[in-house]
């Protein structure tokens, strides 16, 4: 009989469909893997025409392909099949999308519940899809995993109380790449992307609840020879809502667009920056904060519960819609002698708290709670007569 113990992780979300938990199935699993114990064997489905390297070669891993998109019903049913076949023990889904049944014991993660929580932000069959399938999810699953304690309280009041009862808290980690870069790499960055001495950064999409615009209205509000530029860097085409802001703003130099670039660059880009800003309306986690922190950048962000959790007093806080008050936040990030030092120093602090090998070990405990107890047998002998 086969003592090891089965686990299938749903890695079909790893695609830049879903950038924040694609980061999160990524670094998960590369910190999962060597703490698997001999016994421990680890399934993991993969997005079609995709192959996470790490994965690879691995005695105790093995990696099943998907030739259909997640949201279709064939990929479902090869994730049901596979499910049928392998008999996993326990099955971690980092999304709510799920096949209707789960064979092993659901393990969910939850990052946001944005379309039910910001509901002007989604369309009404988006509304639909996730108060059915969360709730039959959620409903389903063994333990739930929240990546903040804001993850869970929203969860608990869209799909009630009971929804939480077996929930736990595992916040993200920050990848080892994150951390202070010496000058002569400050220097070649500010070189290839012609980037001036001080500037302030922002990270992210150009999305609606991303909030940029305001960014944009607090830097036309401050003094162009007392200012620094903006640098965006993300999927910001050449019709983004926020080009367009900044032209109609007449910003021109002052905003520098950077589009995407390489996840090599990214350390050397956050460290070079005064500060990075994080406008925000709304956040499942908020990785670019983390990962600022972790380079030593300071950081000014949205008075987000999820936000303020994460940066526990070591950001300065702003309401997310007031042009005044960023003006103000920016202006005092560039003319505070000490403002700069003392925000690095407690961002350094904060972001050491979180590392994804804790998150994997606490991943890792509550796959080890699910597993079948072994059945102990006495060996004392039978009494006599």
């Amino acid at each position: 009989m086969d003592s090891r113990h089965i686990i299938l992780f749903d890695a079909r979300t790893a695609t830049k469909d879903y950038p924040g938990i694609n980061r999160y199935i990524r670094s998960l699993l590369s910190a999962i893997i060597p703490l698997l114990q001999p016994d421990e064997q680890l399934h993991v489905i993969l997005p079609p025409d995709t192959e996470i390297d790490f994965l690879n070669n691995r005695p105790n891993v093995t990696t099943h392909p998907t030739d259909a998109d997640i949201s279709t019903f064939r990929s479902h049913l090869q994730t049901f099949r596979l499910e049928h076949r392998i008999r996993p023990h326990v099955y971690h889904a980092p999304y709510i999308l799920t096949p209707l049944r789960v064979p092993g014991k659901l393990v969910l993660t939850v990052h946001d519940i944005i379309p039910l929580s910001h509901p002007h932000y989604s369309t009404f069959y988006t509304r639909l899809f996730w108060r059915l399938t969360g709730r039959r999810a959620i409903r389903h699953c063994r333990k739930l995993i929240g990546v903040s304690e804001d993850a869970l309280k929203t969860c608990s009041r869209f799909f009630g109380p009971h929804a939480v009862r077996r929930s736990t808290v595992i916040h993200h980690g920050v990848d080892a790449a994150f951390h202070p870069q010496p000058p002569d790499v400050l220097d070649e960055l500010r070189q290839t992307y012609h980037l001036p001495e001080k500037f302030f950064l922002y990270v992210g999409s150009d999305r609606a609840h991303k909030n940029v615009t305001t960014l944009l209205h607090a830097l036309a509000l401050m003094d162009p020879t007392a200012s620094a530029p903006l640098v965006l860097t993300g999927p910001f085409d050449d019709d983004a809502p926020s080009r367009r802001e900044a032209a109609h703003l007449g910003l021109g130099q002052r905003v520098i667009w950077l589009n995407e670039i390489p996840e090599k660059d990214l350390p050397a880009l956050y460290c070079a920056a005064h500060a990075l800003l994080f406008p925000s309306l709304v956040e499942g986690f908020g990785f670019p904060v983390l990962e600022a922190m972790a380079c030593g950048t300071p950081v000014i962000c949205s008075a987000l519960g999820v936000l303020k959790e994460i940066t526990a007093g070591a950001a300065k806080i702003v309401h997310p819609t007031d042009r005044q008050e960023w003006k103000r936040a920016i202006d005092a990030a560039l003319i505070s002698l000490d403002w700069h030092d003392v925000y690095r120093q407690k961002g350094l602090e904060r972001a050491a708290q979180f590392s994804w090998p804790a998150a994997a070990a606490a991943t890792l405990d509550i796959y080890r709670q699910l597993y079948p107890k072994k059945h102990l047998f006495s060996t004392r002998p039978p009494a006599k007569g």
